[in-house]
């Protein structure tokens, strides 16, 4: 009990200093407000400088120019009488079209006039035509004084503080456009656009230049009306906050990454509602983690702050709430967005951190909906998988195939009941079903049951039995069967030798270690014998001495056999010159070669060729092999020894001509206790080969023997 009381009073402590941190950022967020306003004037663009702006200023001259000239003797002119160039005003060939585009063009001037008195109606204006002195005006302040060559100080000053922007443009008697004065954009920037757009009007037809007029155009710092220009400054404003807000949003989550990650999944395993939060599906987690930081990083978080910058957050009007609860409003609700978001976000970093810790595809597997639905569908589709698999072909298969027909023969029944006909072509198609089915069904039953039956033969021995017919579907276990019977055939075959090679073994060593023992038993009976002269007991010693170091060399021989059989042999691998260690195998037997009467002749690489060997055993296997030689050639005959340096390997060649007829099995003379000499009447123990042949395999090279007639060839190779 005292435990589970501990636990909760640290479950509500940590979540309760965790709550304390989200809010204390979330109040700092709300405190940079202020900040933000200051940096968003950085962002801000100048609006007046924005060619659609300009556009509309350039449609407005060709709008108040038609208004000065459209009366004339009492008459009203249209746009296109007064404005488009005569030049190009019409196209013979086409009266038609040149109707259609006169009216098109007359729409739109008329259009322009609506835009500058619906659109743009923060817009003051004052235009005059220099000519006929008529002048069109929307204003409200002294605009007009800018008509002056050198207007007066204090004027200008007055003008600067109530407009945040004009502008007056002048059209000579040649069309020639100037702007005189600009206040709150570029001049240069201005003028260019406005040039470069005076005949974009129409981009139908050409239009005359505007002539002797002069507009004034201002726009205060008040906006009263909800137009194109407090509109899209709006815009501009929210623009600029968002993107000096950006940079504190992403520092604030950057913020609760690292006190995430800071905290450890201990501490965070207390926090009030985790054992909920890691059993909610992975595919809703996600859902409310993304909306979040969609709303966070995007929408509502900056139209939170846009709309308190902009004091449009509540709109209420004061008879329902004074301005000190407007603000305290203000104040709960951006604080309380932040704490929750920040929370979320919090949350998620949580589950983030609980997933890596529990394993991503453990947690798949408790939590995803998706996961589970498929594995669902997988189980399903396995059990129906294993009832096909497992269906036995040895059953009662008329019953089956009856009550497949059966229901099969329902389902059509219910598809044609609304017409007979179906019926009776239902009941025509199952028989015909039946009949085929069936003969399907005998055919695979009989092909199984000729495979189960070949499989039961060899099961009890029988090996050589053949399956020569066509199986269908079973031809590839066929195949494998037949596999598995040849696979049988030669482990039995290697099973016969090597229980024959055992029995041989035996024998063997029976006799070879049982041939020095009964002599050194035997002159040890005679040495018993204190009557026997002093030379004859020499003799005895003597004889002694030679059955005992035979004895000893057999018995190493078995040791250094066993050892590369099994493997158990270190080697001790260095760089080897082959051609002075055959010299110096050559020089330890020289006398048996001597006494064996033979010649040598031998072909060394004039250069030196060295190979990573270990040279005690290498040195072993040239004086196995030379021994043989010596013991088995036949006198007075030649033997060869060729090293022959290969480009990718080295070759060693020993060639002898052997005093008896060659009639053993090559395989076989390098097995243990085989000798060439059948009738054992040389002294040896039938291992030499075996350990030439063990000590060249296990130092990665190969040694094999080729017989031509009584020519006995030994090749070892080594590649480099």
């Amino acid at each position: 009990m005292d435990t589970k009381l501990k636990n909760n009073k640290s479950k509500y402590i940590i979540s309760g200093i965790i709550s304390l941190l989200l809010i204390i950022l979330s109040i700092g967020m709300y405190s940079i407000y202020p900040l933000i306003k200051d940096q968003a004037k950085e962002y801000e663009h100048n609006i007046f400088q924005e060619q659609h702006f300009l556009i509309n200023l350039n449609n407005s001259n060709y709008n108040i120019y038609y208004d000065t000239l459209k009366n004339k003797d009492n008459d009203i002119l249209k746009p296109s009488d007064i404005l488009i160039n005569e030049l190009k005003k019409y196209n013979k060939n086409d009266e038609e079209n040149n109707y259609f585009e006169e009216n098109r063009f007359n729409e739109d001037i008329y259009r322009y006039g609506e835009i500058l008195d619906r659109d743009l109606k923060n817009l003051e204006y004052y235009a005059i035509n220099k000519d006929n002195k008529l002048f069109k005006q929307r204003n409200q302040g002294a605009i007009d004084s800018l008509l002056l060559d050198n207007p007066d100080s204090t004027v200008i000053e007055e003008l600067n503080n109530k407009y945040s922007f004009y502008i007056v443009i002048d059209y000579n008697e040649n069309g020639e456009m100037t702007v005189n004065r600009i206040y709150g954009a570029d001049k240069l920037i201005t003028e260019n656009e406005i040039k470069n757009n005076r005949k974009k009007v129409s981009d139908r037809i050409e239009i005359k230049p505007i002539k002797n007029m002069t507009y004034i155009y201002a726009v205060p710092n008040e906006l009263k009306y909800k137009d194109f220009i407090s509109t899209y400054n709006l815009q501009n404003r929210i623009q600029s906050y968002n993107k000096a807000a950006s940079n504190y949003i992403y520092m604030a989550i950057g913020l609760i990454l690292i006190v995430g990650l800071i905290i450890s999944y201990r501490f965070l395993r207390e926090l009030i509602g985790f054992r909920k939060l890691i059993k909610i599906p992975i595919e809703i987690s996600a859902l409310i983690a993304i909306f979040t930081i969609a709303i966070v990083l995007y929408e509502s978080s900056y139209s939170m702050i846009s709309g308190t910058l902009e004091g449009n957050l509540i709109n209420l009007d004061p008879i329902v709430l004074n301005d000190v609860a407007i603000n305290l409003l203000e104040n709960i609700i951006n604080i309380l967005f932040w704490t929750i978001s920040f929370g979320i976000i919090f949350v998620v970093v949580v589950l983030l951190k609980h997933i890596l810790k529990t394993g991503i595809k453990k947690y798949l597997q408790e939590n995803s909906l998706i996961y589970k639905g498929l594995r669902s569908i997988w189980r399903g589709n396995k059990k129906v998988y294993n009832y096909l698999s497992n269906v036995d072909l040895k059953s009662k298969e008329n019953k089956k195939i009856v009550a497949l027909l059966g229901i099969n023969l329902t389902i059509l029944t219910i598809m044609s009941s609304l017409w007979f006909l179906g019926i009776v072509l239902a009941i025509i198609y199952t028989l015909v079903l039946l009949r085929l089915i069936k003969k399907y069904y005998n055919d695979i039953s009989s092909k199984y049951n000729k495979l189960f039956e070949a499989t039961s033969n060899i099961a009890e021995g029988n090996l050589d039995i053949n399956i020569g017919e066509d199986l269908g579907i079973f031809n590839n276990f066929k195949v494998e069967l037949q596999n598995i019977q040849k696979g049988f055939k030669k482990a039995v075959n290697e099973e016969v030798k090597s229980q024959r090679m055992k029995a041989e073994l035996i024998t063997n060593v029976s006799h070879d270690l049982k041939t020095p023992l009964t002599a050194i038993i035997t002159y040890v009976d005679l040495l018993k014998d204190d009557k026997i002269s002093v030379e004859k007991r020499g003799e005895y010693l003597d004889t002694l001495d030679r059955k005992s170091q035979r004895l000893k060399e057999l018995i190493e021989d078995l040791f250094e056999v066993s050892k590369a059989t099994s493997g158990n042999i270190n080697l001790n691998i260095e760089d080897v010159d082959i051609v002075s260690l055959i010299k110096q195998t050559l020089l330890e037997v020289e006398y048996k070669i001597t006494e064996a009467s033979l010649i040598l002749k031998t072909n060394y690489p004039k250069e030196k060729v060295i190979l990573p060997l270990d040279s005690q055993r290498m040195f072993r296997v040239f004086e196995n092999l030379l021994i043989n030689i010596t013991k088995y050639s036949l006198k007075g005959s030649r033997v060869y020894i060729d090293v022959i340096n290969n480009t990718d390997n080295v070759q060693v060649i020993l060639k002898n001509m052997a005093a008896n007829e060659i009639n053993f099995n090559v395989n076989e003379i390098m097995e243990r206790f085989v000798r060439g000499d059948k009738s054992r009447n040389t002294e040896g123990s039938g291992l030499g080969l075996a350990i030439a042949k063990s000590f060249v395999d296990i130092q990665g090279g190969k040694l094999d023997i080729v017989v031509d007639g009584d020519l006995f060839k030994v090749i070892i190779t080594f590649n480099k």
